[in-house]
Formats: structure tokens, sequence, C-alpha cells
């Protein structure tokens, strides 16, 4: 190409600015992005749960109302942001329609619209707002630190002060046990990314603590799901060629793992049941997840336009089982995402769905090959094993809306741009 990577990197032009010189110090301090920092915080990391005097106070709509107020004053500049340019943002604007097409058809209107145009409202407003404010890798290193810092927080507390029931931990009143690996892994592998010697001591160790305290955790709520979604992070992690996961730190990760494992007040049974689901209730049960999944794909068939409706999913197997003067259990969760996003807004909205998390591998794993920016190949490296503990956990999880999965559709985007940058500054 004739260049240095670090003299391309900077020939980027205006992702916003500059996606990767990742200076801001000449920049007026953007309140804006700050208050979307606060707002990551609390939608993502719900301090909310760790500290209960916050709950009265409605942190996350006060939040929300701030960051609209905030927003009105540079809705201009962000407008002209190239947003439908880019393939993830118009998949996810499609997304977003196909769950409003799904209302009038749904099986419980009311619960669907409010979920659609309030609940739902503050995710696709979260990430329109990432995708826009997020316009150099300081920014983007910033915010998934934060979420790193906010995630592991939540975490230690789980640990400390959590509870124990039939050996599982649980805590709050967000998430099960389940949920609590699956927000785990979400942030787990990106811990990794601040591992390095240009971050401070503090910040190291900080990020090592949280990755120790979310294997730690995954293994206390006994989450077989959670369990196998980490066996394919680490997999993918040791078998692959890694910026940051050199073989000393395979090495040190598998003997922690194996520390934890042998140290660990876990539900050892409970895991060892993985090896003959043959047996297991979900394999041979009414009320069993296999059960669950074939009728949801059944009951997505019948209704493959508009679906059920968005979190009418319960509803729909109740009415099903009661057609079929099936056992009397009439509500019961998805537990697969990609199962219920089928099921309530149709084959359109699974193919969608689908193909938004396909791309988040693809994007990550050619921004890892490809970019000449190591701070970019870094991110996206841990970006792709981050989603893979996402979406492997996600399949036994009822989370096909979760804010969560968003955040990493957005991420994707992100980093996206930034090899289109990268590419015009080269060629």
């Amino acid at each position: 190409m004739g260049l240095t990577a670090s003299k391309n990197t900077c020939m980027i032009k205006d992702f916003s600015s500059n996606p990767l010189c990742g200076s801001d110090k000449n920049r007026q301090v953007d309140i804006l992005f700050i208050v979307f920092c606060l707002w990551l915080l609390v939608l993502m990391c719900r301090p909310q749960d760790i500290f209960p005097f916050l709950s009265p106070l409605r942190p996350a709509l006060l939040l929300s109302i701030i960051v609209f107020i905030v927003l009105t004053f540079r809705v201009h500049d962000l407008i002209q942001k190239r947003f439908f340019q880019e393939r993830q943002n118009k998949l996810f604007t499609y997304m977003v329609f196909v769950m409003i097409l799904s209302v009038p058809f749904a099986l419980y209107r009311r619960l669907s619209f409010e979920y659609v145009f309030t609940v739902y409202s503050i995710v696709i407003l979260f990430y329109y707002l990432f995708y826009s404010i997020v316009d150099s890798i300081n920014r983007l290193r910033i915010i998934i630190l934060l979420g790193c810092i906010g995630n592991g927080l939540y975490l230690a507390f789980s640990v400390a002060t959590g509870t124990i029931i039939e050996g599982r931990l649980f805590f709050g009143e967000m998430f099960d046990a389940n949920d609590l690996s699956f927000y785990a892994l979400s942030f787990l592998p990106l811990n990794l990314i601040y591992l390095s010697g240009d971050n401070s001591k503090l910040i190291r160790i900080a990020c090592l603590g949280f990755f120790i305290v979310g294997m730690f955790l995954i293994l206390l709520t006994g989450s077989r799901g959670g369990m196998l979604a980490f066996a394919a992070v680490m997999a993918l992690a040791l078998f692959t060629k890694s910026h940051i996961i050199k073989r000393p730190l395979k090495v040190i990760f598998v003997s922690l793992f194996v520390i934890l494992f042998s140290l660990a007040p876990a539900n050892i049974e409970r895991f060892k049941t993985i090896f003959s689901l043959e047996d297991d209730y979900n394999v041979q049960d009414e009320t069993g997840r296999l059960a669950i999944w074939k009728a949801g794909l059944r009951i997505m068939l019948e209704n493959p336009l508009t679906g059920v409706g968005v979190l009418n999913f319960g509803e729909a197997i109740g009415t099903d089982r009661q057609m079929r003067r099936a056992i009397t259990l009439q509500w019961q969760a998805p537990h697969n995402m990609v199962v219920q996003v089928g099921t309530e807004t149709g084959i359109i909205g699974m193919t969608l769905f689908l193909l938004m998390s396909i791309n988040v591998f693809r994007i990550m794993a050619r921004a890892q090959k490809r970019s000449i920016s190591k701070e970019v190949a870094k991110i996206a490296e841990m970006g792709r094993l981050g989603f893979l503990g996402l979406f492997v956990s996600g399949m036994f999880l009822s989370q096909a809306y979760s804010i969560y999965w968003a955040f990493y559709v957005a991420f994707s985007a992100i980093i996206n741009q930034m090899l289109i940058q990268e590419e015009k500054a080269t060629n």
C-alpha cells in the first residue's frame, strides 16, 4: 500500500471526525456523550440493583428524559450522519418496522403496543445514539470500558451478596440465575482489551479481576446454557490466532478456570447432566424446551408474516395447548431468542434477526484480520468472542429484544464504518 499503518490511520476521513486517530483533546466537552455514558451505565449495568436507594429516583427514566432533552439541541448534527448507508442500521430499522407491524395482529395487542412503544423505544434510541455519538476509537474504548466496569461491579456484588437457592446463585429482581450468566458472558471477553501495558495498572487489575469474577459467577449460577456458551468462547479463544490472548495467557486462563471449578461451591451435578440430555425433562416433557421450541416454530409457520405479536409467545403457547387439550400449564417462556423472535414477529423478523447476528460475527472477524489499526483489530476480536457468548447463551433464554444484543449490532456497525474509512484512506 506504500504507507505505514500509522500514517494510513491518520489519513482516514471523517466517520464523524476521525475514527482512528483517537484524540479528542482538541474537542469541546461533548455533553451528549457524557450523558450517554451515564445512561449506558444505568441501562446496561443497573446500579439501582446494587444500591436500592436509587430505585425510587427512577434513574433509567430520569436519564432517558435528560438524554432526550440534550438530544434536541444536537439533533441537527446527528441527523446529518449517513445512518442508512450502514447495512446493520438498515436491517435494525427494518426489524423495528416488523415489530410495529406485528402489534395489530398480536394475540394481546395492548401488551405488544406498550412494549414496542415504551420499553423498546428506549433500546431504539440507545442504538441510534450509540452509533451516532461513538465516532472515534477513543470513544469506543471508553464505552466498552464503562460497560466492563459496570458489569464487573454488578457481578462482584452478585457473588458477594447474592443468594444461593438449590445450589444456584440469584441476585436482584432483574435477572434469574440463567440471565446472570448471560449478562456475565456479554462483557466477559471485552475485559481482555484492557490488559495490555498501554492501560493504567488500576484498569488492568480491575479488568482482570472482573474477568475472574465473571468465570466464577458462571459456575455459581449453575447455568448449563451459560457453561456451553463459555466453553464455545474458550474454544474459539484457545484454538485461533489472537492479538491479545497469547499462549502464556491461554495457559493462565485455563489454569484459573480449573482452579475455580475445583474450589467453587457450584452445582457440579447439574453441569454433568449436559452429557446425559436424553433423560432430561427438556427432551422428554411437554413443558421441556424441545417441545416449546417445536411448538413455537409451528406457530410461526401458521403466522409467517406478522407472528403472534411481540411478547406474546406465552399467550400463543397457552392457546395452542388449550386447542390441543394438552397440559394445562398455559404460560411458558420460549427459552430461545431465535424461536422467540420468529414466533412473535414471523419469518421476516427471524430472518432479519439472524442476518444482523451473522453480520456481527462477519464484521468482527474481518476487522480482526484486515484492520490496519491494532486497536481496532483487538477490539473486534474480543467483540466477536463477547457476541459468541451472548448468542450461544441466548439460545437457551428469552432474550430476543435484549439491549445487550442491540449493543453488539450497533458495535459491529461502528467497526464496519471504521473499516470502510480505512479502505478509502488506503486506496
